[in-house]
């Protein structure tokens, strides 16, 4: 049967700028007999939720497959309860907790379980952009040095001036328009080079690709 890898994530634009930017590591998994999706949730509430009972429910019948929740880290605040998180060992936690209660219950073996995998983007998919500042200076067409105004490594921008922000000032800056995170983000990712991209976001972007590069490999 043809392994699978279910990618969640929080909306439509996160999924295509992924499929755009992974587009080599989708083509090595389909290589291999191998395929890659990724789904959109409806936004992170909804996907700390729901992703942990729908992993399991999936991998109880597909226990090859592997199965990625990948939310926004931040923002925390307005998580509560049983979702309550303030950092990435947090989130992990509310998400494997959740998920390991209903495998529990599913009885699934400890095989299925090992293809549940937390990951997570620092802020949001923007800071995808900030690493492709080339690409981003082009769809903004200007020649400025834009790095100049964020923090260095992008993942790491304040958590009160996130990387969607930024780019959301640049266009009003420099192309007199808003931005539009359905058309601006495949299309500045469709020129950006996934290596350069990986190498600039090694906190957090770094470890999920890794992750799903090993499946397309077969590993």
């Amino acid at each position: 049967m043809r392994a699978k890898a279910l990618v969640f994530v929080e909306g439509p634009s996160d999924r295509a700028g992924l499929e755009i930017l992974l587009r080599p590591v989708i083509a090595e998994a389909n290589e291999r007999g191998r395929s890659i999706r990724f789904l959109p949730k409806g936004g992170k509430s909804r996907l700390l939720s729901e992703v942990p009972g729908l992993a399991v429910d999936h991998l109880a019948d597909n226990p090859a497959d592997l199965v990625v929740a990948l939310p926004d880290l931040y923002p925390t605040r307005g998580y509560e309860n049983e979702l309550a998180h303030q950092d990435y060992q947090g989130l992990r936690t509310v998400l494997n907790r959740r998920f390991h209660e209903r495998a529990d219950r599913r009885r699934i073996s400890e095989r299925a379980r090992a293809r549940f995998r937390v990951h997570c983007l620092q802020h949001d998919l923007e800071a995808l952009l900030l690493a492709s500042v080339d690409q981003l200076r082009a769809r903004l067409k200007t020649k400025a040095r834009l790095e100049e105004g964020w923090a260095l490594p992008v993942e790491l921008q304040d958590g009160e001036r996130p990387p969607k922000r930024i780019v959301e000032h640049l266009f009003l800056k420099y192309r007199r328009t808003r931005y539009r995170d359905n058309v601006d983000v495949p299309t500045i990712l469709a020129e950006a080079s996934l290596e350069v991209v990986v190498d600039r976001c090694k906190l957090r972007f770094h470890p999920f690709v890794t992750d799903l590069r090993a499946f397309a490999r077969g590993d």
